[in-house]
């Protein structure tokens, strides 16, 4: 019991707390009091919808967004976004962004998620032969450009959109090419590192330049990383498992790999130094520990020690990135997104000091960073909380 920071109890209370003071920061943004519903811009409505979704927003609030993004942003191809938006949101997040609150909208039964235009151009980002999904392909549906690296953003992302609509063979399909990523990362991990990129042809990408560092890789060392590479994988895989098992009737022997895929990750994250908590990129490893932690109660509670570990990794998400980290008024800090690690804005802290952090509050011109606003920044933090709280409240209700 030594390594716990906290107190279970305490800390599910104080998360619940969190979650409420969150959501309701979150409708308190909507216009005319704030961005969201007013900026043409997704970024202000994409992830609120989950953060609300987690926080227990009524369902009429969260369809008002659904409801604005379908009616402003939705273009003729089927993707989401405004022609004015900077490339760094239109491009680089063209199908991240709906596949944040198409998922959301399966969840609460919006039309959106009915929507034949958005569901078939969103399935044109799944590259078939290897189940991975590129992050953008061009405006012309008949004509994909196909980028040179797959990642595990959209892979994941796409697959929790694909369950939400019981797409299974899609679902499985990116699930499985997160079980190659991780086995082709297995002789790096136990020298501390995870390279994050494999080409279409499924071999991953282990040559890193100069500056791109935080963008091909992940170490033990860095304090400030993608660490949400690991998380965001723990978190599909560890949900693909437990719905295949649980829901779709699938034997065990056959989703194990799914399930040793996350614990292969949870073990390179146990690994992490404190410091790395910090950082606000933590956040999807609290999502991945979390989900870890609810699916190994339900299915391996004998495991204890594994158990435990995922605890462990949860714990911390929760107290250091997130708890720690939350302003009086219920929201977190925008964030500077950095895009190589040799940039003067690698040093900014969005650790509070006296509820402020000194970090400018707008977009810098000229930077090799992604403004991410406030309204983004709480909305992913809500919905990856959440998942901490339906596992530690799992936990103890096992008797841990």
């Amino acid at each position: 019991m030594n390594w716990r920071i906290t107190d279970p109890a305490h800390l599910l209370s104080a998360m619940r707390i969190s979650l409420v003071q969150g959501g309701q920061f979150l409708a308190g943004r909507i216009a005319p009091d704030g961005p969201i519903l007013r900026e043409r811009n997704v970024s202000y409505v994409h992830k609120a919808t989950w953060g609300m979704h987690a926080a227990g927003i009524e369902h009429g609030t969260i369809s008002r967004l659904l409801d604005w993004v379908g009616e402003n942003a939705l273009q003729d191809n089927g993707d989401f976004y405004f022609a004015e938006e900077l490339p760094e949101y239109k491009d680089f997040q063209r199908v991240y962004r709906p596949l944040n609150f198409c998922k959301v909208a399966a969840w609460i039964d919006h039309p959106l998620a009915r929507e034949q235009r958005v569901i078939d151009r969103i399935l044109q980002y799944q590259h078939e032969p290897s189940g991975g999904v590129f992050h953008y392909i061009g405006d012309d549906p008949q004509r994909a450009e196909q980028p040179a690296t797959i990642g595990t953003l959209t892979t994941t992302f796409f697959g929790h959109l694909m369950i939400a609509l019981d797409m299974r063979p899609r679902a499985t399909s990116a699930g499985d090419w997160v079980c190659r990523w991780v086995d082709a990362n297995h002789p790096h991990m136990p020298e501390g590192h995870l390279y994050t990129q494999t080409t279409p042809g499924g071999e991953l990408v282990t040559e890193v330049a100069a500056g791109e560092r935080i963008s091909k890789m992940v170490d033990t060392r860095h304090p400030k990383q993608e660490f949400w590479q690991a998380g965001t994988a723990m978190a599909y895989l560890a949900v693909l498992y437990d719905v295949m098992r649980t829901d779709w009737g699938v034997a065990e022997s056959d989703v194990r790999p799914y399930l040793d895929a996350a614990l292969a990750l949870l073990d390179f994250e146990s690994t992490m130094p404190l410091d790395t908590y910090l950082w606000p990129s933590k956040c999807k490893i609290g999502w991945g520990a979390g989900e870890l932690l609810r699916v190994l109660v339900r299915h391996e509670p004998g495991d204890t020690k594994t158990i435990e570990k995922a605890y462990r990794v949860a714990e911390r998400v929760a107290v250091f990135t997130f708890l720690d980290n939350q302003f009086p008024d219920g929201g977190w800090s925008w964030m500077h997104y950095p895009l190589s690690e040799q940039i003067p804005e690698m040093a900014f802290s969005y650790k509070p000091l006296k509820q402020s952090v000194r970090v400018p509050p707008a977009r810098i011109e000229g930077s090799q960073t992604i403004f991410l606003p406030r309204e983004e920044i709480t909305g992913e933090f809500l919905g990856e909380l959440k998942a901490i709280e339906r596992g530690v409240a799992a936990w103890l209700n096992a008797g841990g």
